[in-house]
């Protein structure tokens, strides 16, 4: 759905935000493994919005494209959350559109009906597997009967309100655990009425989840660039895979000096070509395949059963400022708290590339004290949002001293590049993380067969035109 002509840079720059993720509540009926609320300096106080204070936010409406009604709570235990609706559709624009992502659980016939009549445009379920044991597993207090339940109401009151518009969509979150179920998962729910699945990757916020990761660790530039050099090496007579047993050696033999020469000759050329290449991780092989594979036959699946497939990239992509800042989102807090994007939401721990990561809570206003349009147009608010979508800043698990101080301190400052916002080390950023209302609305991905196609086959066209031989 295309919106509007502006650009992502336009949007990141407008007066007013374009798409705002207003958390209605931060309680929830389950206590799924995979959630931010679980992570040890992410607990805090939970509450619902008040009405003054989404009322607050009101005054924006008129310039909206989106307004998403989810944070880390349950959407539907707020008594007002079709108020909240209604009150956004009388004040937007005829083309946006009210959505919010639920667990389903609370979803009846009756409670359809209601939200179909307020105006509710899109509503997406969290269905992470087929089998009854793994999403209970995942979902901790979750029941996969409640969510076959939750689209068959669906789909009846959809039915006794002819000509509504509804769309009927569902979230994954991939893990090594799930991720062979994706391809069944897309005929089911497709049978039950789902147009649209959206799959993101797992950010674990414990050690114990750190094993479910399924994306890579090179980007696919790094990876093709590395595979050009490879052949050339293999060519002349070098096994670049013996770089690192080579490189401390007091005594270097001849063709030690030739393997070290030309290793040194591959990182200069790739910092030449702005690609970023960790020779270590490299030289252990493609770690990502297998996912490239469940992708693919995923992408068959949602093609033949005419699903909407939103994947994400299977191998983190450098250089993408994140799509909740260049389509003009804010992030609105249950306790009125604006926050620039989903990974500064809130204060947590994560782990992921090997390592724990303290990330802290950014705010750059609060609407008990200044308007949203003051908070949105403060200098240090525009500056942000600048520095994000003129993507300076690196791509910090691809450098060969990664994870370095800047990077690993609660208190960030700036990275090595001397730069102020924290995308160069964000998941969100590197295109591994998407939900609803985050992922491309305005062609920022090519479609095909009715699904998105994914980013990795964009990336890899694009940089025949960047290897140098």
């Amino acid at each position: 759905m295309k919106m509007s002509s502006h650009t992502f840079d336009d949007l990141a720059q407008l007066d007013h935000p374009s798409r705002l993720f207003v958390e209605v509540t931060s309680k929830c009926n389950l206590r799924c493994a995979i959630c931010v609320k679980h992570s040890g300096a992410a607990k805090s106080i939970d509450g619902d919005m008040l009405p003054e204070t989404f009322n607050a936010l009101a005054l924006e409406f008129e310039h909206l494209q989106a307004l998403v009604l989810n944070g880390i709570g349950e959407p539907l235990l707020h008594p007002l959350l079709e108020e909240f609706i209604r009150t956004g559709k009388r004040l937007m624009p005829a083309q946006s559109w009210v959505g919010f992502q639920t667990n389903g659980h609370l979803l009846d016939t009756a409670r359809c009906s209601s939200l179909i009549a307020a105006g509710l445009d899109r509503i997406f379920l969290s269905v992470d597997a087929t089998s009854p044991e793994l999403f209970k597993a995942v979902r901790n207090g979750g029941s996969l009967g409640h969510v076959e339940r939750a689209l068959a109401a669906l789909a009846q009151a959809k039915k006794e309100h002819p000509g509504n518009t509804l769309e009927v969509g569902a979230e994954f979150v991939v893990m090594r655990d799930n991720i062979a179920e994706l391809p069944a998962l897309i005929p089911w729910l497709a049978k039950r009425g789902a147009k649209r699945l959206v799959v993101s990757h797992v950010l674990p916020f414990s050690a114990v989840m750190t094993n479910q990761t399924v994306f890579g660790t090179n980007t696919n530039s790094a990876k093709y660039f590395y595979n050009d050099w490879s052949d050339r090496a293999r060519q002349e007579g070098i096994d670049i895979t013996q770089y690192f047993n080579v490189l401390w050696k007091y005594n270097k033999t001849p063709q030690d000096l030739r393997l070290v020469r030309f290793v040194q000759r591959m990182v200069s050329q790739a910092l030449a070509n702005d690609i970023p290449l960790h020779v270590a991780n490299l030289t252990n092989g493609d770690d990502a395949g297998s996912a490239e594979a469940v992708f693919r036959k995923a992408e068959t699946v949602a093609c033949a059963v005419g699903l909407r497939l939103v994947l994400p990239p299977v191998r983190p992509v450098s250089g993408r400022a994140c799509l909740g800042v260049k389509q003009g989102g804010a992030f609105v807090a249950w306790d009125g708290k604006v926050s620039p994007c989903h990974f500064l939401w809130r204060s947590f721990n994560c782990y992921f590339y090997g390592r724990e990561k303290q990330v802290a809570h950014k705010v750059f206003g609060d609407l008990s004290r200044h308007s949203l349009h003051e908070i949105w147009n403060s200098q240090k608010y525009k500056g942000f949002r600048s520095d994000v979508v003129r993507k300076r800043y690196p791509h910090c698990p691809g450098c060969n001293v990664y994870p370095c101080e800047d990077i690993n301190s609660i208190d960030f400052e700036n990275d090595c590049y001397g730069e102020t916002v924290p995308c160069g080390d964000c998941l969100w950023s590197m295109g591994l993380l998407q939900c609803m209302g985050q992922e491309n609305d305005q062609g920022d991905f090519d479609e095909c067969c009715g699904e998105t196609q994914n980013v990795d086959r964009l990336e890899e066209a694009a940089l025949n035109a960047t290897v140098s031989h």
